[in-house]
């Protein structure tokens, strides 16, 4: 986070039973693509006494050994004079609305007595959570839950914490729960984040805060290197996005929001925690289009999920030099071809070419075809900050 609330501590996140989904239209014929997939886990997952989390070499959360793509917020409780009742309606908007993860801490002496019932309707809602701020005590009471998907080492670490204290860290809460995870954020920065970072705890956060302080472009330069060195050392990237203002800044608009989501999407990244939908800084609850564009998007990333996860990346324009960014998603089913403008103020011209994928071309509802492509040649114009998602069903369907 940009702001140090707690040094040290443990996450809780959620898993949502039921997405916003958006639905796929076929440009020929204008018939429906198959609903898409949901980002929630097989809630008998969640039925279980525990459940143990896992990731792979290529970053991949696994539950139960399942592929997971954590998506949801970082959830200060309590700002704002909020309580453990807000709380909880929190976990059934973000649940409705899609989002799988909350990262939250106790509010008060009761809630750190009570954190079992914050988890139990967790589970209920079928969210997932990280935690943090819990004493070992509490660590070993809840650390089984299977709403549980791990624990926060620390954040803004490359900050405020050597990478030796966080491996110290680590060791310590895998001792009381070996089968979570543990999770760290990394503060905004030029040159960040740090790989001596990674591969320290399971989970690295890497924030990027443009909107009001920053080149929005920067988002998928930062995200870039966060999967590079997650990559060299077996960690899971993670992106903290923004959904606050800073002090006597905006807040980000939906197009913005989706940029920047798009921009990580593209990067690589394993998962994304937005800060946040409850903050001293920002209340989603009372922002309904940015909350409204935020649920968009997890509808979208559903249907991303599988190549998201189990797909190839395959970078075919970086987005230098006034360039777009291009990324096409290789899955076993279906291809995505993700086009985005990271300008504000110029559009951009796409030519690229396309090898091995079907012809099939869909283009994701509401959006306007941009690009035109004939036989392996996409080309076209994006206006500023455009983000266009194309689907490529594999020819068996």
């Amino acid at each position: 986070m940009f702001r140090r609330l707690v040094a040290a501590g443990l996450l809780v996140g959620t898993v949502s039973g039921c997405a916003l989904v958006s639905q796929v239209t076929a440009l020929r014929g204008g018939e429906a693509a198959p609903p898409p997939q949901r980002l929630a886990p097989d809630p008998t997952l969640l039925a279980r006494a525990s459940t143990t989390v896992s990731h792979r070499e290529d970053g991949t959360v696994l539950v139960e050994g399942r592929p997971f793509f954590p998506l949801g917020f970082y959830h200060v409780s309590w700002a704002g004079g909020g309580t453990i009742q807000g709380r909880r309606e929190d976990l059934r908007r973000l649940s409705e609305a899609g989002f799988n993860l909350m990262v939250t801490e106790p509010i008060n002496d009761r809630d750190v007595s009570d954190f079992e019932q914050t988890l139990d309707a967790a589970q209920q809602q079928g969210v997932y959570v990280l935690s943090y701020g819990l004493s070992e005590a509490v660590v070993r009471r809840v650390g089984r839950h299977p709403a549980v998907l791990g624990f926060k080492l620390a954040d803004d670490s490359n900050a405020l914490v050597r990478p030796e204290e966080v491996r110290r860290r680590h060791a310590q809460l895998k001792a009381l729960s070996p089968q979570k995870l543990t999770y760290i954020s990394l503060s905004v920065g030029y040159g960040r984040p740090e790989t001596a970072y990674f591969g320290v705890a399971d989970m690295v956060g890497n924030q990027s805060y443009p909107v009001g302080s920053d080149d929005i472009a920067v988002t998928y330069r930062v995200m870039r290197s966060a999967v590079e060195s997650a990559r060299a050392r077996r960690s899971v990237p993670v992106a903290n996005l923004q959904t606050f203002a800073w002090e006597g800044g905006p807040l980000p608009s939906e197009t913005e929001l989706r940029n920047m989501t798009y921009q990580a999407l593209m990067a690589g990244v394993k998962g994304i925690v937005y800060y946040a939908y409850r903050s001293p800084e920002v209340d989603l609850g009372r922002q309904p289009r940015l909350w409204q564009a935020a649920g968009t998007l997890a509808g979208e990333i559903a249907q991303l999920s599988p190549a998201l996860l189990n797909g190839e990346r395959q970078e075919l324009s970086g987005g230098q030099a006034g360039q777009p960014v291009v990324v096409l998603l290789r899955g076993q089913g279906e291809s995505f071809l993700l086009a985005l403008n990271n300008s504000r103020t110029a559009a951009q011209t796409v030519h690229v070419s396309l090898s091995g994928v079907p012809s099939g071309w869909q283009v994701l509802p509401g959006r306007r075809a941009a690009l035109t492509r004939r036989g392996a040649q996409v080309s076209g114009s994006l206006a500023p900050l455009e983000v266009v998602v194309y689907r490529m069903p594999s020819s068996s369907q």
